[in-house]
């Protein structure tokens, strides 16, 4: 399993290297990178919305299924009706998995691989031999406290206090004074937050004692949260509007605050860069939903499914009056 983390961590700091290299600027980068990402997964996205059209058309044909078995034995009649489901989605063309999973699928890789950036900036970002980072993780165990700490603290830490630990050690700096310019110059904060720092959700409880920048770094999981929970709220809003007779309702209303839930605990358990993400990604995810509801709407949709069968249909009869005739 670390081997695929590695993989991704390292495919996902390539691309963002180059993204960073050519921008300077570390939330920028972050930005265009969770831009790009989304495009690439909004195909899902659009399949997404013509399954809901989809599901919308097959209501009143999956209503006359449980009409047409009403009276039969519950085990008999449950069978009967998942048979013909079944085959009337295989007709259509549809897939459940299509309607709900699948866009979460498609960005599972990109957390993992985004993780690994986040947390190790300084290896896959800046590509800081990692000879020079151990011995600058020595230091900082005993300079800093920071013994038995994970990367995600570390890395983060041996960048805000480059110049402190490099006192600690003239001769390793002596070797890379390039590799520690590069460390300095280095800004891994947006708008005054430091990406590289987790939240406390401690913070919580003794607001009053906490730092500004703890305080601020919950701003990150907070903004998190509501964003999800208005992209939760408008698909949901949505869905009702384009299908109210839609089953599985309480189903869809536990999704609706689980997925936000899901982020604002996501939040507090890593480095704020990959909050940072996940809230641009809420915010594009809003929009794209807006836009796609719009041209992929369930009943211009459906409308040209009809157009296409009909076209296909009436070429399918005219090929075979042709192929009569000619006989």
């Amino acid at each position: 399993m670390q081997t695929i983390f590695a993989f991704f961590y390292s495919i996902f700091g390539f691309l963002f290297r180059i993204l960073y290299n050519f921008i300077d600027n570390y939330g920028l980068a972050l930005l265009i990178f969770t831009l790009f990402f989304r495009l690439i997964i909004m195909p899902t996205n659009i399949k997404q919305q013509k399954s809901s059209a989809t599901q919308v058309r097959m209501q009143p044909k999956i209503k006359r299924i449980r009409d047409k078995y009403q009276d039969y034995p519950p085990q008999e009649r449950n069978q009967k009706i998942q048979e013909e489901t079944n085959e009337l989605y295989q007709r259509e063309g549809y897939s459940a998995m299509a309607g709900s999973c699948l866009p979460l699928l498609f960005q599972l890789p990109i957390l993992w691989g985004l993780y690994g950036v986040v947390r190790e900036p300084l290896k896959y970002v800046l590509q800081i031999p990692a000879s020079l980072v151990n011995t600058l993780t020595s230091v900082a165990s005993t300079t800093l406290g920071l013994s038995g700490r994970s990367a995600a603290y570390v890395e983060p830490a041996l960048i805000a206090n480059i110049d402190k630990l490099i006192y600690k050690i003239p001769e390793t700096a002596a070797l890379y004074p390039q590799e520690i310019q590069k460390i300095r110059e280095f800004d891994f904060t947006v708008f005054g937050i430091d990406l590289g720092a987790v939240p406390d959700f401690n913070v919580i409880r003794n607001f009053g004692s906490a730092s500004t920048q703890a305080k601020i770094l919950l701003l990150i999981p907070l903004l998190s949260f509501a964003t999800s929970m208005l992209t939760s709220v408008l698909s949901q809003v949505r869905q009702k509007k384009n299908n109210p007779n839609m089953e599985n309702q309480q189903m869809m209303g536990c999704m609706m605050f689980m997925m936000p839930l899901m982020s604002l605990w996501f939040t507090f358990q890593f480095p704020a860069g990959m909050g940072m993400y996940w809230i641009l990604s809420n915010v594009f995810a809003f929009f794209q939903t807006l836009i796609l509801g719009h041209i992929y709407a369930p009943r211009k949709t459906i409308a040209r499914l009809m157009v296409d069968e009909t076209i296909y249909r009436r070429s399918y009869e005219n090929t075979k009056k042709t192929t009569h005739n000619d006989d």
